[in-house]
Parts: C-alpha cells; structure tokens; sequence
C-alpha cells in the first residue's frame, strides 16, 4: 500500500525535478512539464466539478417556492394557488412542509398562460444584443454576463448567451469542462472560419430553460489568426463584421443575446462590440480599474470612428453605460472614487452598484446567486446579493424595453387577486 502511494506521488512530480538546485524549491520546467501541469490541472478540474454536483454530473437548475414565483410574476401567491387548484395554470410540487416548488419551465408556462410573457413583438421589436466588455480581467464581466442572462431567462425572455472569452469561464459557470466537454463545433469559432454560414449549429440548450449558450474553449484563440487571414485572402471581407452576421442567422429566436468577451482589445472582442446594439463596462473603484475602463473608451472610440469611415455610415449604440462593480459601501476610497465617477460620467453611469459580496464570488459549488437554494452562511448575505443584482439587472432590462416599440412601457401589471 504504501509504495502504491509512494508510486503515485512520484507521478506527480516534474520531470525536470532531479535537474533543479536542490536549494530551490521550485523546480525548473520543460514543455514535458508544462503538458502535465495542464493535465493535472484538468484532472483538478474534472473532480471539483464532479464534487460540486454530485451525486450527478451535470448542472441542473433548483427550483422556486411559491413565494419566488409570485414576486417573479408579480401575481399574489393566493391567485397562484386558486388557479392551480382550478387546473388553469401547472399545480407545481408539494414538498415536506406543504411546501409548493416549480420550475422554470412551470413558470414560463404561467406566464404564457396568464398573458404575461415579456417577449418582444416580432412584428416590431428587434432582437437586443448586449456586449459585457471591459479590455482589463478581474472587474466582474463574467460575473455580471451570466447574471444579466439568468435574470432575462428567470422573466420569461428568450435569451442566447455567447462566450467569446478562450479562456471559457462563463462555459465553466454553465458546468461544462471547457476543453474536454465542450467540441469547437458549439463554439463560434467554425462560423468565425467561414466554415459554416450560420451560428445555429454552435448553439445548445442549457439546464435553464430558455436560456441557450454558445461555449467557448481555448480553440477559440484560433479565430483570431483566422479573421486576419480572411480580411486578407476574402475579397469583400470585413473582419468586424463577421458575428454581428452570424448573428443575424439566429437572432430571430431570441429576445436577448448577452455576449461575454475577451478582456483584450482583439479581432473577438472587435466582432463583439460592432454587433452589439448595447455595451456594458464594469468598472471596479479602483484608480487601475478605472484607468483600464479610460484606455477602453479611447481605444472604442478610435475603432468605430474607423468603422464608420469603412462603412459610409455612423454605428449608434442604443446604450453603453458604466457598472460600477464589486463595490463596498464601508470602503473610503470605494466610495471616492465612486463620487469621482458619477460626477464626471452622470448619466452614462448606472444607477445602481454592483455590491462584493460573497454570494457573487462564485466558490467550489458553481452556483450563481440565482440558483442557490439553501446558503449556507447568513441570510441576509443572500438578499443582499439578489438585491445588487435585481437592482442592476432590472436597470438593464428597462434599457432594453425602450428600444422594444411594444414593450417601451412598465412591465404587464400585477393581476389583482380574483384575476387569473
């Protein structure tokens, strides 16, 4: 038993070990080493994951008590359980406590029973594409994209997210391992190529229900090389335009696309930003967060003032607004800066903050605050969490309702009680 255990520790050992100064501790490193760190990486990875969800393998989406799904539809939870007694909208689950439980596929069939979809109008409205983008990691984007989408799918929205970022962590979120899970055909980069003219075969569903997601994996770092060499070879081709394009292909099904993006300035994030119809930039308070968040403004604006020469035309974004994220309210400077930022940028600033808070700063069990169901610390750090997020998320989704000429408008009204 124990040279078994012995055997197994010195597989994991470098190659390189027997070679480094024994008064280091560090050993040096080859590409034989490196592969296998990648490989033990993966390997801790794949058993995190498989801890997180256990006793499956897969993420699966918990479900919602009475009291969720009335404040989600903005129906008194007695009118809920009237018209689920009458058989007019799904009865639910009862659970130990005589408790009622539902799904997200439940309440989306509520919603369309009772009239109260959010979807936009066909006919009128079009399709909105947000980019979450900042050129600098570490200020919350991933964060904040997968959050935004979960909030539009919890409504009712039909909502396709895209993660453009190799390095794949809103993919993570979604319980798959990017590069062993996830084949290069669900990524965008085969129509990136121009292998294929429609993004529809990179798309799967997701354990939320309408919610679909375009992954990512490090693959995708190819599609930068291969948009300089089409921009080159292609007559006609404009490198910029290919995901708006590919977009278009697929836009019809959806109400929301949230787009997650590389933190570089990059051919990917190029793409992301000319197909968006609205920008988001988180921004941390702090003074290198914010000089990052400066350098992304000029460098936008030198962009589409290029674009727009190549096209003929102006690209107006129909908003592209500051998020001032992982903000702590007790923290001097946190709250300086914020001043700063607020008066130079007024309205161009969100309303709302997005809080730091441990609820948001995803752990072992890769959850989002939308799908913890039992926290286990306090409460309240909870509901503060839902709080920043339907705050801020509910700010983004007014901005987008006013570019829907059916949906410019409050949300439907809540149903008094003897409606239904």
């Amino acid at each position: 038993m124990a040279s078994s255990r012995l055997k197994r520790r010195d597989d994991l050992q470098p190659a390189a070990t027997a070679a480094a100064d024994p008064g280091l501790r560090v050993p040096k490193a080859n590409a034989q080493d490196i592969a296998r760190l990648a490989q033990q990486a993966t390997d801790i990875l794949s058993r995190a994951r498989e801890a997180a969800l256990a006793p499956g393998v897969k993420k699966t989406l918990r479900k919602f008590n009475l009291k969720e799904v009335a404040e989600l539809l903005a129906i008194s939870p007695k009118t809920l359980v009237r018209a689920a007694q009458r058989g007019d909208i799904p009865g639910g689950e009862r659970v130990r406590g005589n408790r009622l439980l539902f799904s997200l596929e439940e309440i989306h069939d509520i919603q369309s029973r009772l009239g109260l979809s959010p979807s936009r109008d066909p006919a009128t409205d079009k399709p909105i594409v947000i980019a979450v983008a900042n050129f600098k990691g570490g200020v919350g984007k991933t964060s904040t994209s997968i959050h935004l989408g979960q909030h539009f799918a919890l409504r009712g929205y039909r909502v396709l997210m895209i993660d453009l970022d190799a390095q794949a962590s809103l993919t993570t979120l979604f319980g798959m391992l990017p590069d062993s899970e996830v084949d290069s055909t669900h990524t965008a980069l085969p129509y990136l190529e121009g292998d294929t003219d429609t993004l529809a075969g990179a798309i799967q569903p997701t354990y939320w229900h309408g919610l679909d997601l375009i992954a990512a994996n490090l693959a995708l770092y190819g599609a930068e090389f291969s948009l300089a060499n089409r921009q080159k070879s292609e007559p006609n081709f404009r490198f910029y335009q290919a995901l708006k394009q590919g977009i278009a292909t697929v836009s019809a099904d959806y109400d929301v696309i949230v787009i997650d993006t590389p933190p570089a300035l990059s051919y990917i994030t190029t793409n992301a930003l000319y197909a968006a119809d609205g920008i988001i930039v988180p921004v941390p308070p702090a003074m290198m967060d914010f000089a990052s968040a400066s350098l992304f403004f000029s460098l936008l604006g030198d962009i589409i003032e290029v674009i727009d020469k190549n096209e003929g035309g102006e690209k107006v974004f129909d908003f592209l607004g500051l998020l001032i994220s992982k903000y702590e309210q007790g923290n001097y400077v946190h709250q300086t800066i914020h001043d700063w930022v607020r008066a130079a940028f007024q309205q161009r600033v969100l309303f709302h903050t997005m809080g730091s808070t441990a609820v948001l700063r995803v752990g072992p069990e890769i959850q989002t605050a939308y799908e913890v169901g039992q926290y286990a610390g306090d409460r309240r750090t909870l509901s503060r969490a839902l709080e920043y997020l339907e705050g801020v998320n509910g700010e983004i989704e007014r901005l987008v309702r006013a570019q829907w000429p059916s949906k410019s408008g409050p949300r439907p009204a809540p149903r008094p009680d003897n409606a239904a």
